[in-house]
């Protein structure tokens, strides 16, 4: 099993050293020393998707923080996260945020960007149990992530029923 982890954690590595460069799954299966459908089964088995879907998600999010950090074109944009259209870079973005590039650009609404977690940690604290705690990962990856919800509630209403016996009580 290591040797599984190990080999899905090169392939994250390749694909984060090589998020602006084209990737095929023969590449990425070089990187874990496996064949391409292994390699792919294997990191679906402990990434939870498959290698292209984590490296569009990972481009894609990465175009999402360029998107509302800098004046660049969306379509600058677009071409630097690999896509080979605008259309294609929309129709992309849509379906992964559920809006278009250009209204996220002029409202920046929240979006749950994609923040992959490392094929070592998910082996170490999911299927080991292990009791090491993740500041060992947060060093070498410097990646923290803080989800805060804001939840308003009503004002609650009180009522109170008086009785004479015990037996009326609520």
């Amino acid at each position: 099993m290591r040797g599984k982890v190990d080999a899905v954690q090169r392939m994250q590595d390749y694909i984060e050293r090589h998020l602006n460069e084209p990737v095929t799954l023969q590449k990425l299966a070089k990187a874990a020393g496996y064949t391409a459908s292994h390699a792919s089964r294997v990191f679906k088995e402990l990434a939870g998707i498959p290698p292209l879907d984590y490296l569009r998600a990972r481009r894609l999010s990465r175009a999402a923080e360029r998107l509302r950090n800098h004046p660049d074109r969306i379509l600058d944009v677009a071409l630097d996260a690999m896509f080979g259209s605008h259309e294609g870079f929309t129709r992309a973005f849509s379906k992964q945020f559920g809006i278009t590039p250009e209204y996220y650009r002029k409202n920046t609404p929240p979006i749950p960007l994609f923040m992959p977690r490392s094929a070592r940690d998910y082996y170490l604290y999911y299927l080991k149990g292990a009791t090491e705690t993740m500041e060992k990962s947060c060093e070498k990856n410097s990646v923290n992530t803080i989800f805060v919800q804001v939840i308003e509630r009503p004002a609650r209403k009180l009522i109170i029923q008086r009785g004479k016996k015990a037996t009326q009580l609520f």
